[in-house]
């Protein structure tokens, strides 16, 4: 399904969070983690032409854009996104999982987070969880969280909390947006201390149970594959969950600067993936998720060329 509506409330939520978020050509884009991406699920993104996309960069002032195309028309390739389709049922996961969801339930329950609980008691789990890292990189300010809460008072239907609890203790939570019957994971706080109660099961048992039994949407999602950062979440909701990949083309249209580096520094990308793996700084590992990003390109573009 494509939409191109005048009224495109997670766009409107984006921007209440201070986000950056254009509108070009009647196609809403926003600023993410540097770069614009269109602020659609992959499910109902308007058609996007390159042209667009360069427009969208000269505008913006980001140095490249990224938009997804052909969602669901694979079988396989090098874009996906890591989705549940309804329904879901426990039964569906391994007895180790079984038993694990089982175990947590004895300590912690998970439901929707209130506001005022997300007030009170979220931007501690957020310090908690930055803390498991050992670097607040990831950490939003208290004036993004406190926008977060706004944005989410004024558009509880498209933009909610989900909180894993001990007694009422919140402990873990999940930010979540929800786009013509999808909704995106976007992201997930742990307090370090309650996951040996294997917290991440509880919370993501009764989100799989909320969004798909009862809300009866058709599908969640954790994103697109991860590209920039360093995740072992994608890989735990595909073996524990049941999740599934899910394909599409990835698109990219690059600045003119940005474009020449790539070119430049293409042909060296296995070498600065190698020495990335080696010495992680976040300077290597942009560049080397950037090179990644152009491999995935490339093969995308086979893959349309190629019959199908």
């Amino acid at each position: 399904m494509n939409t191109n509506d005048s009224c495109n409330a997670f766009a409107t939520v984006l921007r209440e969070q201070g986000r950056y978020v254009v509108n070009v050509e009647g196609i809403e884009w926003y600023d993410y983690n540097g770069f614009m991406m269109p602020a659609y699920f992959p499910h109902c993104c308007p058609p996007i032409t390159p042209d667009i996309a360069r427009n969208v960069v000269k505008i913006s002032g980001r140095p490249f854009v990224r938009w997804d195309s052909r969602f669901g028309q694979f079988k396989n390739g090098q874009w996906w996104y890591v989705n549940h389709r309804q329904p879901w049922a426990v039964e569906q996961c391994s007895g180790n999982t079984r038993s694990k969801i089982k175990r947590g339930r004895k300590y912690l329950h998970a439901r929707m987070a209130t506001i005022e609980e997300m007030s009170i008691q979220g931007y501690n789990v957020c310090e908690k969880a930055a803390q498991r890292y050992e670097k607040d990189v990831f950490l939003p300010s208290k004036l993004a969280f406190q926008k977060k809460l706004h944005a989410a008072t004024h558009n509880p239907e498209t933009f909610q909390f989900f909180g894993v609890f001990c007694d009422e203790k919140l402990v873990g939570f999940s930010e979540n947006y929800i786009q013509h019957g999808g909704v995106f994971w976007e992201s997930i706080w742990y307090d370090p201390e309650f996951l040996r109660n294997y917290s991440s099961y509880v919370l993501t048992c009764e989100m799989l149970n909320h969004y798909l039994n009862m809300k009866k949407l058709e599908y969640v999602s954790d994103g697109g594959r991860s590209i920039f950062h360093r995740t072992a979440v994608q890989d735990f909701f595909l073996d524990k969950f049941g999740f599934r990949k899910e394909y599409a083309l990835l698109n990219v249209v690059y600045s003119a600067k940005l474009r020449m580096a790539v070119q430049v520094t293409y042909p060296l990308r296995t070498i600065v993936w190698a020495f990335s793996n080696q010495f992680p700084t976040d300077v290597i590992d942009k560049v080397g998720g950037i090179l990644r990003q152009e491999y995935i390109r490339k093969e995308c573009e086979k893959q349309r060329i190629s019959p199908q």
